[in-house]
């Protein structure tokens, strides 16, 4: 059965889907304002990842709000300009809430413990990590870990990303002013350049979608914060209300 979490259950729950057959059919889920932005992105697989993402947050707040999907209000501001280009929103609501995608992935995270952000990356295995390096490692990291496997590289990545979309300033500030523990540690921030005040407030979690991909997720809060990944599952699955077939 679905289990449909609670405002206070402490809980950052985590969903996933495949963008593969989604994008066409579930469209018309979508607002006029996310159409909209969906079709000025130039490749149509970014277009079919960004509707595949709006379409699953607006079926589960849907179902957590008990309305429809296509009468959830998604705010996506930007603080930086007047585009609604910026963190996705469920104004009126205690839900926070976040959407990532890459490859045939799309994530959504949702809580009410804190601001959440959550990323997926898709290996790649031909990437060199020395070149992207300086724009994604801390000094202290680089130090510390001269060599990256593609797989660790992109994990460190994911981590970086995952807190700045919860701070909601998303890639305007550099991951290398963030410096995070090893690969293969369990995931914290040790230093953050722009927020300090973060550093011991930040709770954070790797995540495991598919072979091939990287993930983190990582929600602000002051008190410890559990985690529900709830998989992968195929939105024609969903009932009409949002629930998930389970």
């Amino acid at each position: 059965m679905y289990d449909r979490p609670r405002e206070d259950d402490g809980t950052c729950h985590i969903w996933w889907t495949a963008v593969h057959g989604v994008a066409g059919s579930r469209r018309h889920l979508l607002s006029a304002v996310e159409r909209e932005r969906a079709d000025a992105l130039k490749q149509t697989a970014d277009q079919d990842r960004f509707v595949a993402g709006r379409a699953l947050l607006r079926t589960l707040a849907a179902d957590l709000l008990g309305t429809t999907a296509s009468r959830v209000i998604v705010g996506s501001s930007c603080p930086d300009c007047p585009r609604p280009h910026g963190k996705p929103t469920l104004p009126g609501t205690p839900w926070e809430t976040s959407v990532s995608h890459s490859g045939d992935l799309v994530a959504v995270a949702l809580s009410t413990a804190g601001p959440v952000g959550v990323d997926v990356e898709r290996i790649d295995e031909a990437l060199v990590p020395g070149e992207l390096r300086p724009q994604v490692l801390s000094p202290a990291e680089a130090a510390v870990h001269p060599h990256d496997t593609p797989r660790s590289f992109f994990r460190t990545w994911t981590r970086k990303e995952a807190v700045l979309k919860a701070t909601g300033t998303g890639l305007r500030v550099p991951m290398s002013g963030m410096t995070v523990t090893a690969p293969d540690a369990p995931p914290v921030v040790t230093s953050f350049q722009d927020r300090p005040e973060l550093v011991g407030r930040i709770r954070m979690a790797d995540l495991d979608p598919a072979p091939g991909y990287a993930a983190s997720v990582a929600v602000i809060s002051a008190v410890p914060v559990a985690y529900a990944d709830h998989g992968i599952t195929g939105l024609d699955l969903l009932t009409p209300s949002g629930a998930a077939a389970r």
